[in-house]
């Protein structure tokens, strides 16, 4: 797939030769082999060149596109492409289409008109959402040129926004995770968002974060900023680490309010390059207030043991491989079902599972009862509240909640994907969102959605609009959370194999040959805490290029929710 491509660039950030572009680091040391280009992204610094004298109309289009890499003064070298009138004009930052690299064709209609096809890999819009292009058939961009009194071409009109191809783009975009709330605000719930240019950086991330999340995520989450907020200045300027944030639009009655304020812009400005701390005004008057606690919690983590069952016991897989530690009240009954997919909840106080007659809730010190009789179920999901999630493989559109209150019936939720048939599914540590892997033909389909709920926190719908993950070819397997901002996906690959699929949710996608005979997959706390769970009962993680043996004898592997 080409998503890898950019995970490739961004693994090892280096000045490159781009087009009569060349992109300089600004920041950054110069050191031969340092294992830190790998995680820090160098800020760069774009150098394109002037419109050359009595370039064509053609080399006119190919150099405005590529002085477009940089955000400098506004896309001031852009402009200088550009006629007075629509350079004055044009927004730079309206939206982007960022296409596969070298399969551009310029198709002069006339004298004045130059036809652009790009296939597209990736749109991002005015606020830095990043979103794979659904289709890779070409689009068709227009650009009408005049000459100026000096008889030099220049461009009159133009889409607007930026027409970037994907290796570029990770040259010169860099991803600034959003922060918003859990509905109950006992979590910060990220929302990943591209800018370029490092010196406005700060003031696109909160002119973001004041129109609001993500709409895949709006129904899940909220933020502490009213309807109306506006950032009176403009800009956010940063003086001695500071940066001043002056809003008008609210008010500041409520003290738990602008704490949240003020946490949510600290969150969310917390990458970018020198701002440590957020002075906040409303409507001309800086704030004081004391910080917010308790604080939510920015990314919740789980046992980092894997939960298993070996064919005897279910619980916490010992660190050396050696033994399962039982869970005190809960395993005993697990057992007792002779589990073949498990989930386990918060606390680890609740777990939901799948053994031969379908679906069961197990709660500490009970006895096991019966969810969902249906056939052909897949592996259950569990949520932070205690909700047992369930649908049939083969009907991906018949998803049922069953609420942790017992007093109410269980919910069939409306879905936002299609597929004709559904291999995982699993909830975010926050209960905000999930993810799905789906299949279609010959397809595998990974998609993020978020969940509305109610006061009392119950689930009642999921968001009308999916977040597109990566697809690959094959057959789906499993999905699971690495950590609050990246998931991974299981595929059986054409030809024999498997693949592992690592993702950012808004970002871009990494994939590496799994284990051979996987079935399952799970993760611990981070992007290198992955196992997988192979056919042969073999617990795998990875190791280097490949993937090394942990423990063997396990019949499955149990998603976890935090405590």
């Amino acid at each position: 797939m080409r998503r890898g491509v950019l995970a490739a660039i961004l693994a090892v950030a280096v000045p490159v030769l781009l087009a009569g572009c060349v992109s300089i680091p600004s920041s950054g040391g110069v050191n031969a082999g340092s294992p830190a280009l790998a995680e820090e992204s160098l800020e760069l610094d774009t150098i394109v060149a002037p419109p050359a004298k009595d370039a064509t109309q053609q080399q006119i289009v190919e150099g405005f596109i590529d002085a477009a890499q940089s955000p400098r003064n506004n896309y001031q070298a852009a402009r200088e492409y550009l006629t007075p009138a629509f350079a004055d004009e044009w927004s730079a930052n309206a939206r982007a289409t960022i296409d596969v690299p070298g399969e551009r064709v310029f198709t002069e209609l006339g004298e004045t008109e130059i036809d652009v096809d790009a296939t597209p890999a990736a749109q991002l819009s005015a606020t830095g959402q990043y979103d794979i292009s659904e289709s890779s058939t070409p689009i068709e961009l227009k650009y009408t040129l005049e000459q100026n009194d000096e008889g030099q071409w220049r461009i009159s009109s133009a889409p607007p926004g930026l027409l970037i191809d994907e290796t570029t783009f990770a040259q010169v975009f860099r991803g600034y995770p959003l922060y918003f709330f859990s509905p109950d605000y006992d979590y910060l719930v990220p929302d990943l968002r591209w800018f370029a240019g490092r010196d406005s950086a700060q003031t696109s991330i909160v002119r973001a974060l004041l129109v609001g999340p993500s709409e895949w995520l709006a129904v899940g989450v909220r933020t502490a900023f009213p309807e109306g907020t506006r950032l009176d200045s403009g800009s956010v300027p940063v003086e001695g680490q500071v940066a001043s944030v002056d809003l008008s639009g609210t008010t500041d009655d409520d003290v738990a309010s602008v704490q949240r304020m003020e946490l949510q812009l600290q969150a969310s400005l917390d990458g970018v390059r020198n701002v440590k701390s957020v002075a906040l005004s409303l409507n001309g008057v800086e704030q004081d207030v004391p910080e917010l606690t308790p604080a939510p919690v920015k990314n919740p983590p789980v046992d980092p043991r894997p939960v298993v069952f070996d064919g005897t016991t279910f619980g916490y897989l010992a660190t050396s491989g050696e033994g399962v530690e039982q869970i005190p009240d809960l395993s005993p009954q697990v057992e007792a079902l002779v589990p073949t997919g498990a989930a386990l909840g918060a606390n680890g106080e609740v777990a939901a599972v799948r053994a031969a007659d379908g679906v069961s809730v197990v709660r500490v010190g009970e006895d096991a009862e019966p969810l969902d009789p249906r056939d052909g179920l897949i592996v259950p999901a569990i949520d932070g509240t205690g909700a047992v999630w369930s649908v049939p493989a083969g009907l991906p559109g018949q998803l049922v909640v069953y609420p942790a209150d017992r007093s109410l019936d269980s919910i069939q939720l409306s879905v936002p994907w299609t597929g004709s048939s559904i291999a995982a599914l699993e909830i975010s540590r926050d209960s905000t969102r999930l993810v799905a892997l789906l299949g279609d033909g010959d397809t595998t389909h990974f998609v993020a959605a978020s969940i509305e709920r109610d006061a009392a926190g119950t689930p009642t719908a999921l968001s009308p609009v999916v977040l597109g993950l990566d697809d690959v070819e094959g057959k789906p397997l499993d999905v699971t959370w690495l950590d609050a901002r990246t998931v991974a996906s299981l595929t059986a690959v054409p030809g024999g194999g498997t693949r592992v699929i690592t993702q950012e949710l808004g970002g871009f996608a990494v994939q590496r040959r799994g284990p051979e005979g996987g079935i399952a997959i799970d993760g611990g706390n981070s992007v290198q805490d992955l196992r997988v769970l192979t056919g042969a009962e073999v617990l795998e993680a990875p190791s280097g290029v490949g993937w090394q043996a942990r423990a063997s004898g396990i019949r499955l592997i149990a998603s976890q929710q935090p405590d």
